[in-house]
């Protein structure tokens, strides 16, 4: 019987992990298995992503199982060959973080660029001298104010001498 070494799909959508089975070669991906050897989750740490209980894959290797491409890969982080020899591990590889697509990118550049040019004071062009204010009829400059006051009690005694001569 061909045995092979490969992962079992458990898990959700969108949220996978895999066990690690020794199983033969003719069976389904998530069929009958022979051995469960451990797991891989690989939303975990980079420590914590696989698991397996190193002394049966190592057993498994030796009697002639053949991992598959993906097993081959997670045992090379875990410092075993496809044959069951002790090695160096590989360290996991950091995935950059991706920008956006190139035409989002100029889309934002663009909005970035409108932005700051609306911020930034553009051209100084020469400035229209904008015409003051009238001051509303209550309001005097303070001169004026104080002739018109003088001439406004001026008047009220001259119309209302009774009043005057009431209040005192």
């Amino acid at each position: 019987m061909a045995v092979r070494i490969r992962l079992k799909r458990m898990g959700r959508a969108h949220r996978a992990h895999w066990r690690l089975c020794a199983t033969d070669k003719r069976a389904a991906r998530d069929g009958r298995v022979i051995e469960e050897l451990g797991h891989y989750d690989p939303l975990k740490k980079d420590e914590d992503k696989v698991l397996i209980d190193r002394e049966r894959v190592v057993h498994w290797l030796k009697a002639g199982a053949v991992p598959s491409k993906t097993v081959t890969e997670l045992l090379a982080h875990l410092g075993l060959d496809a044959k069951g020899n002790e090695m160096p591990p590989r360290p996991w590889r950091r995935r950059k973080k991706r920008g956006p697509p190139p035409k989002a990118a100029e889309r934002l550049a663009a909005e970035k660029a409108k932005a700051e040019e609306e911020a930034a004071p553009g051209p100084v062009e020469e400035a229209k001298p904008e015409p003051e204010p009238e001051a509303p009829a209550e309001e005097t400059p303070p001169e004026e104010a104080q002739s018109a006051e003088t001439d406004a009690d001026a008047h009220d005694d001259e119309d209302k001498p009774s009043e005057q001569g009431a209040t005192e």
